[in-house]
């Protein structure tokens, strides 16, 4: 009980660290104000240790989603956010981190992404969903973190005990679908990062796996919400992680038919 008390202290302080943002995460994802164009939301994906309790809702709906109160296998739910990309989303990556294994961080991200490629028709003729942006044009300064100036990044940092990831999404706002403008993940740096070596898990039992964590993060400017009933530990966006998980590096049906719900079927 003191361990979720404090877990609840930190996330609240975070919260208002971050002006203006309202986290996806229990009890409600609500968009909150970004800059004076956009709104913007905030995900936060929770070590299972430290989950704040169950949530009372997330934003979005889910036509032709399952659960198991209608009888139907929960492996084929899926919630959407109502926000879209609207073309490729370029993205940077910062490799900054101390792993507790062998591999290459930046692969552990891009396999993390193109599993949602993989599985849609969009934007084939552009470069599909996500494309790595291995360094910016001449003259341009990439920002990393969340920092809400139209640059796509992945990267690490300082985040507070319990939360493994942080993702964020600024889009324009009005009537669903809402266009996605730009979108920023951060790893936290507290925890130990591993990268599983044969893609049959786990990576470290002490130690997160990227491709994992990645591979959910990248659902979000897909346009799917997080998961937070434990019915749903199975699928990619499932909103809790575990140290040594891999589960989450493929994806279950219920993630696919979410992304085909909006992009199409290859």
């Amino acid at each position: 009980m003191k361990r979720v008390l404090f877990a609840a202290l930190v996330i609240t302080a975070l919260l208002l660290s971050l002006a203006g943002t309202v986290a996806a995460a229990p009890p409600a994802d609500n968009p909150g104000k970004g800059p004076p164009e956009l709104d913007k939301i905030v995900f936060i994906h929770y070590a299972k240790d430290f989950a704040p309790g169950k949530p009372e809702g997330t934003p979005g709906k889910s036509p032709g989603g399952k659960n198991e109160e209608n009888g139907e296998d929960p492996i084929d739910y899926y919630k959407l956010l109502r926000l879209e990309l609207t073309g490729t989303a370029e993205y940077y990556v910062n490799p900054n981190v101390h792993l507790v294994t062998e591999g290459e961080p930046i692969d552990a991200i891009i396999a993390g992404f193109e599993a949602w490629d993989a599985v849609t028709a969009a934007f084939d003729n552009t470069g599909g969903l996500f494309e790595y942006a291995a360094a910016p044009p001449p003259g341009v300064t990439v920002e990393y973190g969340i920092v809400g100036n139209k640059q796509n990044t992945i990267s690490w940092g300082d985040l507070q005990e319990g939360i493994v990831a942080m993702a964020c999404i600024w889009y324009i706002p009005g009537k669903p679908p809402r266009d996605i403008v730009e979108f920023d993940v951060v790893f936290n740096t507290f925890y130990d990062w591993g990268i599983d070596p044969d893609g049959e898990g786990p990576s470290v039992i002490d130690a997160f796996d990227i491709q994992n964590i990645a591979t959910h993060e990248a659902g979000h400017p897909v346009g799917l919400a997080d998961l937070y009933d434990d019915i749903y530990w199975m699928l990619t966006m499932y909103g809790y992680g575990s140290e040594g998980e891999t589960i989450k590096c493929s994806l279950e049906s219920g993630d696919i038919l979410g992304a085909q719900k909006l992009y199409g079927t290859p």
